[in-house]
């Protein structure tokens, strides 16, 4: 098959396309717009047909939605298959998401469901992959145990290395009610794993505040509703600030804590480590580390971060907040372990640093079963048969 691939600076795309060519099909690249590439954009949409005309694929494909993408294949009558990873991804809610010509597979099961309610018919779900062999085979040294050796280590945002948009907004309204019932809402999600109900909470004032103070931030052909607007992109973010920093913090209290993060922490009991590469460094970490955490932020509503599929796949022991997903591909204490607290977080963090054997089993069990069925190879083949059954 002939495979039109549109590249992007995205985590993952080296590895896709590997496994593309692995699986013997011949793949062209086709580069994304350098700002805004997620918006609608005619004059993009208008390269990508041509690219098409030249090279003629049998298929367009990408990481993540791109709605331009999607116009072009339209237009053409070319297949179009996205995979995201992403949540929020806003641009996969774009209206073109409807084109009979889309293929659209998501690693949350709560989007598939939520798309195919409101009218996109090709929309399926598909968890993330680790390219294994690739991660599993990393070599490691003694300065690498060095310097990644640690009781508990996090490797994410806390989305606080940007504009802080909750403050902003927060400010914007100067309206102590609105303040008080979003704070009030933040803390109130912040106990609860496993279902996210802000959307739902907020009230017609609050929706009509944050509709002063946000104006244009829903798009008119959009798919998602302007409570889930505002929860996914302000209410979730801030909530990952608030529940990373409280994690991390408690965690430190109790254990060796290296934190990998863009921007300086101000978390006083935790290392902070700075970044690690995605391709090199990031395997090493993950099996060094005695217990990798994922903190997933809210907008993610069932699905597995890629994160934690990294972690399982380079070989590590993977301790997660609940989500549903797991529960597809994973059994708890078997392949990982979750956690519905911070005080469970806690509790499973000192058990399994003091039953190394256990944690040992856990961790090999969980690369073996990433080996056998969570490949890109694998999660591709799956996808592309799904692709020929429904056309």
């Amino acid at each position: 098959m002939k495979i039109l691939y549109v590249e992007w600076p995205g985590l993952c795309g080296a590895d896709v396309k590997s496994a593309l060519k692995n699986l013997g099909h011949e793949v062209k690249t086709i580069a994304s717009p350098a700002k805004d590439r997620f918006e609608v954009n005619e004059e993009y949409s208008k390269a990508v047909e041509e690219a098409i005309g030249i090279y003629r694929p049998d298929m367009v494909f990408s990481m993540n939605y791109f709605p331009s993408v999607s116009i072009a294949c339209n237009e053409t009558d070319t297949v179009y298959t996205s995979w995201i990873y992403d949540n929020p991804q806003t641009a996969a809610y774009h209206v073109s998401a409807k084109n009979l010509c889309n293929y659209i597979f998501s690693f949350d099961s709560h989007m598939v469901t939520q798309l195919r309610s409101r009218g996109v018919e090709h929309i399926y779900y598909a968890p993330m992959a680790v390219n294994v062999k690739r991660v599993g085979g990393v070599a490691i040294d003694e300065a690498d145990r060095k310097s990644f050796d640690c009781d508990v280590e996090f490797m994410g945002s806390l989305y606080n290395e940007g504009t802080d948009y909750y403050s902003t907004m927060i400010a914007r309204a100067d309206n102590d009610y609105f303040t008080g019932f979003l704070e009030g809402l933040l803390n109130s999600q912040k106990l609860v794993y496993g279902y996210n109900f802000m959307a739902e909470a907020l009230t017609p004032e609050i929706v009509e505040q944050f509709r002063k103070i946000a104006a244009k931030l829903l798009p008119e052909d959009s798919l998602l509703t302007e409570r889930e607007v505002y929860s996914d992109v302000f209410l979730s973010r801030k909530l990952a600030t608030i529940n990373r920093v409280e994690l991390l913090y408690m965690l430190g209290c109790h254990f060796d804590v290296n934190f990998y993060t863009y921007k300086q922490s101000m978390i006083s009991n935790v290392r902070h480590c700075g970044t690690v590469s995605y391709d090199d460094e990031m395997p090493k970490l993950f099996k060094i580390a005695k217990i990798n955490l994922n903190d997933t932020r809210r907008s993610i509503k069932n699905g597995i971060p890629l994160r934690a599929m990294d972690i399982m796949g380079c070989g590590g022991f993977l301790l997660s907040n609940y989500q549903e997903d797991f529960f597809r591909h994973f059994e708890p204490g078997v392949h990982m372990e979750l956690y519905g607290s911070i005080d469970e977080a806690i509790e499973k963090c000192d058990y399994y640093l003091h039953h190394a054997s256990e944690r040992e089993k856990i961790k090999n069990n969980a690369y073996d079963i990433m080996l056998k069925d969570h490949t890109y190879e694998k999660r591709l083949q799956e996808m592309l048969g799904k692709i020929d059954e429904e056309r």
